[in-house]
């Protein structure tokens, strides 16, 4: 074999293994590329149709959680409604108790008791002083209409709560109002309902230190007592119009301390009793 030709040969022989292998090349490249291409995609489709389970899940989830929260805020709503009607409804009642605590707290004797002589008595805070002796009495500001309650507590011995006629207390300013013989009814020290200046009947008697009270309802125009909140039996009925609270003191220098002193919106009475006349 001559060399010219072996080169030839050579040549030739190399030309046609570059083209085999870049045929080979080309098409081993496609036919790994193919089936690779294929999978990644079906991966991809995969993926996507997973992260839209997902997404459709956490959508319904998240309806769920929006009407759960709807129903709740539909309950709290309610709710809020309620307690603003019972508010609403309690409004009056917290003014009348705010109006009643402003009028009768502190109490003041002096703004209590207007009617008095100041050689028999001295007001000191909430208490009555008696400074003279033997029986006097004094007095509140004269009522005419609605519900009035007198509250006092006493270490004396000797004393007597109730009302008087408002035309006629102003001739006992110096004496005992439960002397009048057409004018006071009162509830006295030993228990007994005076009026006209005679024993009626009996009540509990009140006890040093005990809250003792009188309440006059003026429509009604009846006058019962209470011992420490208790309602006494026996109270007064055909009470004068208008009235005056009177609270009479025989002892000398033992104080009587004011607890009460206003209007209600409500008589404490709670049951009938037995009620008497003046007299």
């Amino acid at each position: 074999m001559s060399p010219a030709l072996t080169l030839s040969m050579r040549r030739e022989i190399d030309r046609c293994l570059i083209a085999l292998n870049y045929v080979d090349d080309s098409s081993f490249t496609e036919q790994k590329q193919e089936p690779v291409s294929q999978t990644e995609l079906e991966r991809e489709v995969a993926i996507l149709r997973a992260d839209k389970d997902a997404f459709v899940s956490t959508l319904i989830s998240l309806q769920k959680e929006k009407d759960q929260l709807r129903s709740e805020l539909a309950k709290q709503t309610r709710k809020l409604e309620e307690m603003e009607m019972s508010l609403t409804q309690a409004h009056p009642t917290i003014e009348e108790v705010q109006t009643e605590r402003a009028r009768t707290r502190p109490i003041v004797a002096s703004d209590v008791i207007v009617a008095f002589s100041q050689s028999h008595f001295r007001m000191i805070g909430p208490s009555i002083i008696h400074i003279s002796e033997g029986w006097e009495s004094c007095y509140t500001k004269p009522v005419s209409k609605g519900i009035h309650r007198l509250s006092i507590r006493t270490m004396t011995a000797h004393a007597l709560l109730g009302v008087c006629d408002a035309a006629e207390y102003p001739n006992y300013l110096t004496s005992a109002v439960f002397q009048s013989q057409k004018a006071a009814m009162m509830y006295s020290f030993d228990g007994n309902l005076m009026s006209a200046g005679k024993n009626l009947v009996q009540n509990t008697k009140p006890q040093k230190g005990q809250e003792w009270s009188a309440e006059a309802d003026l429509e009604k125009r009846t006058l019962h007592f209470f011992i420490d909140g208790v309602q006494q039996q026996h109270h007064f009925i055909n009470i004068p119009v208008p009235l005056v609270f009177a609270i009479d003191v025989k002892e000398k220098d033992i104080p009587i301390e004011i607890t009460f002193w206003g209007e209600l919106k409500q008589s404490h009475v709670t049951f009938e009793g037995t009620g008497h006349n003046l007299g």
